[in-house]
């Protein structure tokens, strides 16, 4: 159906700006610097001292942060996708509303 076609369209028009943004906010160095920052964290003597603990437990939790927002960015893109190519393929209008929303998320994100 036009509208389906039309939404996806508009998500797949999309997908060049999500990947750049995996290379904007470095996600392969992100990804190895969690991996190494959890490997401090449970090497031993690391909460000897707990300021310095502390410190590398929230910078681990800001890189883990941007990671599952990218993550989450993409699995709300493919989620989207996936209604609308299955709205189009049973051509069930019903749920137009709901994949315009899921396009605006993406959009938004």
């Amino acid at each position: 159906m036009l509208q389906f076609e039309e939404l996806r369209l508009k998500l797949e028009a999309l997908l060049p700006g999500i990947e750049d943004l995996a290379g904007s906010i470095g996600l392969d160095g992100l990804r190895r610097q969690a991996e190494e920052l959890d490997a401090q964290a449970s090497a031993p003597g690391f909460w000897d001292d707990m300021e310095f603990a502390q410190k590398m437990t929230q910078k681990a939790a800001g890189v883990k942060g941007k990671i599952e927002a990218y993550e989450r960015l993409v699995s709300d893109y493919q989620d989207t996708l996936t209604l609308i190519e299955l709205a189009d393929e049973a051509e069930d209008l019903s749920l137009l509303d709901e994949c315009k929303e899921g396009l605006e998320k993406v959009q938004k994100s």
